[in-house]
């Protein structure tokens, strides 16, 4: 697996590692560091078995960067293709089969992607029978690697041969996907060309390694992670800084750009890696990743408290975070503090580093993580979360959700009334490339930001010659969103358009006063929208019942138009039964269901705020006629009372009680109704009903 979590690894050990040593010994070294994860040690151990000569120089990079073994320096051309040598002698790797997969797989693991691909070309002309799967699926490994490289077609050859392979329908999934990577790379719909993505200047990019930028307290200030010169170590002997990471903290100043920066210091920065950090709204709480500086497999959040401008010890957060044994890392927060986004390789997940997530009580305390489904993660690596309050949208990286290559960016934005999340949608070039792209963070206007990517190779001085792949910060812009729209207005019954309606536009939040506007004469209409409306609309036409929609430019993330069509229907000349109204015997109290009826006759009367109705109760044709209308009357009068309690103005309403004067139905030839079966008389229950007929409708009214 993926995982940009390295360690100071010392390759001291040359000296003792002679030519007196056997082959066993040098296999069960590269397979210790292997196991251990310290694959660029692991590279360099199976590579004199499979070179067959000397011991090769090589070098560990920090926390986030890329570790390396240095190959022979070679031509460019030369680098990204195996010689004619190797391609000929097909028993050249006889009986070193095992060690060549896992050569390849160290490089893979070691991000090191034009080495692994190179290896991996040899590699698949040499099955095995191993028990480790991982071995057992090299040429998937070979066509991502081709996909890390940009090269897409070669990559689309080995990946379909995979799949013809292979009888894990789970990977073959995950070819499948990284298929269509290549496809939406080379898709120039994928390429935003309104956003520039460069490289950020020294005072972020300095030593081995730069990665990780979050804001810190506001977009002001940021925070991000380096290994360079002047970090925090307590072994001047057996440390160097240039491979352990601290955080730093820059300050923008106006449109020069950010600060130089400054070492955050103890008790937050130490002698291991610090990195992904996120400080609470409150600026009281600060989460992070620390790694272990001797072991790779020790990956925790850590957290520390603010006090009295000071902060405190850190704390390793407890189980239901940090399962012992496995990795948690990238903390992120919800805007609210309350909710504790992170990613870890814990049991239970779908595979890899997954996304979980964890509730934050009023005292700090977690909840059980929960994982965020398959939807979201797969059997790759899910990492790097960070939320944006202000869209309600969750960022991360994936390298199994069918991208461009290595880790790509997604998003999926939550929808709080349904408490679900969106799919998730690759957010395209350039933010993504073929290689590793994560840690993407975007200010609330959504015009500026910052993410974490490889895509350059790393320019670490002569001292660090050679293929060396390791994190830069890159920063972006992005033009203004835009957000319009337009519509019709049409009869609901004939679908002919309606020229000349009142379109209200009213906010929801009263950040701004109503808007009106009417619809030409093709019955359109259109308007530009803002970020962060949430808007009421409604049209309205003399001689029609208005209709209503809402509409929402809150927490977009890309520009958008809407169309939003409004179908009115004619007002008819008599008067409209209102279905289901109900009343206790012989009374005029209303049932409970005939509350919930009249609950939408105050929408419709809200909505429909110039008219003036009339309230009509009718009986059937039982009873005296002098007690049926006297009853009617208070009925009809029992709804209008119930209408003006919910906010419905008595000027616009008035009651009738019409007895047993207007039935629509005879129900004197029906045998059903006679005197002793009047509850098996469905003649008698039509005509006992509640209507309304409008009286009048003046718009002038809509402005009140």
């Amino acid at each position: 697996m993926k995982l940009r979590l390295s360690v100071i690894i010392l390759l001291v050990l040359i000296g003792q590692l002679g030519f007196s040593q056997s082959k066993a010994e040098i296999i069960e070294q590269g397979d210790n560091a292997y196991k251990n994860e310290n694959y660029a040690s692991a590279a360099y151990f199976y590579k004199k078995i499979i070179d067959k000569k000397g011991v090769a120089s090589g070098l560990v990079h920090p926390y986030e960067a890329r570790s390396w073994v240095a190959p022979p320096k070679k031509s460019k051309a030369e680098r990204d293709s195996i010689s004619s040598n190797d391609k000929a002698d097909t028993n050249k790797y006889k009986g070193d089969e095992v060690v060549l997969h896992k050569l390849a797989n160290s490089y893979r693991n070691n991000h090191d992607y034009l080495e692994a691909e190179k290896w991996y070309a040899i590699a698949v002309t040499y099955p095995i029978d191993d028990i480790d799967e991982e071995l057992h699926n090299t040429r998937l490994w070979y066509g991502e690697a081709l996909m890390k490289n940009g090269k897409y077609d070669s990559a689309v050859v080995e990946l379909e041969k995979f799949k013809q392979e292979t009888a894990n329908m789970d990977l073959s999934k995950r070819a499948d996907k990284d298929i269509v990577g290549c496809y939406f790379a080379q898709d120039p719909s994928s390429q935003n060309n309104e956003v520039e993505v460069k490289l950020s200047d020294s005072t972020m990019n300095f030593g081995t390694s730069s990665y990780g930028v979050n804001f810190y307290g506001d977009e002001t200030s940021v925070i991000f992670s380096a290994a360079g010169p002047d970090g925090i170590i307590d072994d001047e002997k057996n440390q160097n800084s240039n491979f352990l990471s601290d955080f730093y903290l820059s300050q923008k100043i106006m449109d020069e750009g950010y600060s130089g920066a400054t070492n955050f210091g103890m008790p937050i920065n130490s002698a291991n890696n610090e990195g992904a950090g996120v400080l609470s709204i409150d600026r009281s709480t600060f989460y992070f990743t620390r790694k272990s500086g001797v072991n790779n497999k020790e990956v925790a959040i850590w957290v520390s408290k603010n006090f009295n401008t000071q902060w405190l010890e850190p704390l390793k957060l407890d189980a239901k975070v940090n399962a012992d044994g496995y990795k948690s890392m990238h903390p992120a927060l919800s805007m609210e503090g309350d909710v504790l986004y992170f990613s870890s390789d814990r049991p239970g997940g779908q595979g890899g580093m997954d996304i979980w997530f964890c509730n934050i009580d009023e005292y700090g305390g977690l909840s059980d993580p929960i994982n965020m489904g398959p939807y979201v993660n797969t059997a790759g690596d899910e990492v790097t979360p960070y939320f944006h309050y202000f869209t309600k949208t969750l960022y991360f990286s994936s390298d199994a959700l069918g991208g461009l290559g290595g880790l790509d960016i997604y998003k999926i934005t939550h929808n709080e009334d349904e408490d679900v999340w969106s799919n998730p949608k690759n957010i395209g070039q350039p933010f993504n490339s073929s290689k590793d792209d994560a840690y993407y963070i975007i200010d609330r206007a959504q015009k500026q930001g910052f993410l974490s990517s490889d895509r350059t190779t790393c320019d670490c001085g002569e001292e660090y010659e050679g293929s060396v792949y390791c994190y830069k910060i890159f920063e972006f812009g992005q033009p203004e969103m835009v957000y319009t729209l337009s519509g019709t207005a049409f009869n609901a019954e004939t679908d002919e358009i309606i020229p000349n309606a009142l379109i209200t536009f009213k906010d929801v939040r009263g950040k701004m006063d109503p808007v009106f506007i009417t619809t030409d004469e093709q019955g359109n209409y259109e308007r530009k929208l803002e970020v962060g409306w949430e808007l009421f609309m409604k049209a309205q036409k003399a001689k029609y019942f208005g209709d209503a929609a809402s509409l929402s430019t809150d927490g977009l993330t890309e520009s958008k138009h809407f169309v939003q069509d409004f179908f009115l229907t004619p007002i008819p000349m008599g008067e409209i039964e209102i279905p289901g109204i109900e009343y206790d015997f012989d009374a005029a109290t209303l049932r409970p269901k005939s509350k919930e009826i009249l609950d939408e006759l105050v929408s419709f009367l809200e909505l429909n705020n110039n008219l003036v109705i009339e309230i009509r109760s009718h009986t059937d044709a039982r009873g005296n006629d002098d007690y049926n209308l006297k009853l009617s009357d208070k009925r009809a009068a029992s709804v209008v009372k119930y209408l003006v309690a919910h906010g419905i103005s008595k000027e616009r309403l008035n009651s009738l009680g019409m007895g047993e004067t207007e039935p629509i139905a005879d129900c004197s030839t029906d045998p059903l109704c006679g005197d002793t079966r009047y509850d098996e008389c469905e003649c008698h229950q039509k005509n006992r009903r509640t209507a309304f007929k409008t009286l009048s409708e003046d718009l002038k009214d809509v402005f009140k």
